[in-house]
């Protein structure tokens, strides 16, 4: 007769030891990933709707504005003859759009000035032009990206900041 097949207890447990060994060892570098998706992916979608506002504003020749709410996290598409505020927004049933957790607006500098209010405007024109505006998506870190528009033309170039690249 064959002898018993089977494993050990001891050969289960090396086992099991070496599969949380790896786990531990992945699971960081997992997680860090993940964070600098979420911000990139969250800078990415801040510039997709920098350049939609402007679209919005020369297609409809009216101007508009991205307001952003930093305490909160929040931006959305409005007329530049609206009051700057999330509830009033929700109200009139404009869809806001939120930073992911972990992600929060950074420096902001309208016209060259920094601006420190909680609630701002970033304007476009009917001709695509703006006040030349810089905006930071960070992270806790103060890793992220900042999205410049030209002042003439509107357009946004997005570049990281505070990243190994």
């Amino acid at each position: 007769m064959a002898g018993n097949a089977g494993f050990t207890l001891l050969e289960l447990m090396a086992v099991l030891v070496v599969i949380g060994l790896a786990a531990g060892i992945v699971m960081p570098s997992v997680s860090t990933g993940l964070q600098r998706w979420r911000l990139r992916a969250a800078a990415l979608e801040m510039n997709a709707m920098l350049k939609f506002t402007r679209t919005q504003a020369v297609a409809k020749r009216q101007a508009f504005q991205l307001v952003l709410d930093r305490s909160r996290n929040l931006y959305w598409l409005d007329q530049t003859n609206a009051v700057l505020d999330a509830e009033q927004a929700h109200e009139k049933g404009i869809r806001l759009l939120a930073l992911p957790s972990g992600v929060r607006f950074g420096a902001v500098a309208l016209g060259g000035q920094e601006i420190f209010a909680d609630e701002l405007g970033v304007v476009f024109s009917p001709y695509g032009t703006t006040t030349g505006s810089s905006i930071q998506v960070v992270n806790e870190r103060g890793h992220g990206y900042q999205i410049t528009l030209d002042q003439v033309t509107g357009l946004s170039a997005l570049r990281p900041i505070g990243q190994r690249d």
